[in-house]
């Protein structure tokens, strides 16, 4: 009877110290998305200034915080023994999640020596985007007479929405929104809408959705408002679906 009633707790304990660290997502909001979305990291706050993410060169108990676009080391277990530098390009998701780009997962993904946890998410990355293996590219072929309607909206979309995104990042959100009723204002540097209109997700969630202008040249708005779709597969499928829309089943 002992060993049968300690098993599930050897399972609870080892689960609750594998999730200790950070979780790893990938995001892409388009303009908003600093230093045109290049090789980096955002986390919350709370994070900065720990054993999972500090100034290089400090060490407990005098670990520093990274510093808004400086480098930071990034650690990605719970005893801190495979880390990484990357740029650090300020606050974004929930706590306890590294978000970072698809930049720096084809910088790191390419590589052979990186921590484990890194190379099983570069893994599943991959795997990932074999899902769309024998699906239109959409974003890449957009005169495709599967795509032709879905792409004709979306350019559409952009194309309405990229001037308001250009006057309002030239106004200044603030002024921009003076006068303006809540659904025509914008939120988060111009790039989302200022009402909360995504979802309800699962668990009851809404969220500002990211708008079509925001989205950089040759990249679209997902379902969701989430991020911007690109038709690279690598990144897209790693979106899940809010990009795969842009990825219609090809005809039997």
């Amino acid at each position: 009877m002992p060993a049968i009633a300690l098993a599930p707790l050897v399972v609870l304990m080892f689960s609750a110290a594998a999730s200790a660290a950070p979780k790893l997502t990938i995001y892409d909001d388009g303009r908003s998305c600093p230093a045109n979305c290049d090789a980096h990291v955002v986390f919350h706050p709370s994070l900065n200034g720990t054993k999972y993410a500090h100034a290089p060169g400090t060490t407990a108990p005098n670990l520093g915080a990274c510093g808004v676009d400086s480098d930071c080391e990034i650690c990605f277990e719970d005893d801190g023994s495979e880390c990484i530098t990357t740029k650090y390009r300020g606050s974004g998701p929930g706590r306890e999640t590294f978000d970072l780009t698809p930049a720096f997962y084809e910088a790191w993904c390419s590589q052979s020596a990186i921590p484990t946890r890194l190379n099983e998410k570069c893994d599943e990355l991959r795997r990932t985007a074999s899902s769309l293996s024998g699906r239109i590219n959409c974003i890449k072929h957009p005169e495709h007479h599967f795509c032709e309607t879905l792409m004709n909206e979306a350019v559409r979309a952009k194309n309405a929405d990229t001037p308001l995104y250009t006057e309002c990042r030239r106004q200044g959100q603030s002024n921009y929104n003076e006068g303006r009723p809540a659904p025509e204002k914008r939120a988060h540097a111009c790039g989302y809408e200022f009402e909360s209109n995504g979802g309800p997700n699962s668990r009851g969630l809404t969220w500002r959705r990211l708008l079509p202008g925001a989205c950089r040249e040759g990249t679209f708005v997902g379902r969701d408002g989430l991020d911007c779709c690109s038709g690279r597969e690598f990144v897209d499928a790693a979106l899940g679906r809010e990009c795969r829309l842009f990825y219609p089943p090809a005809p039997e």
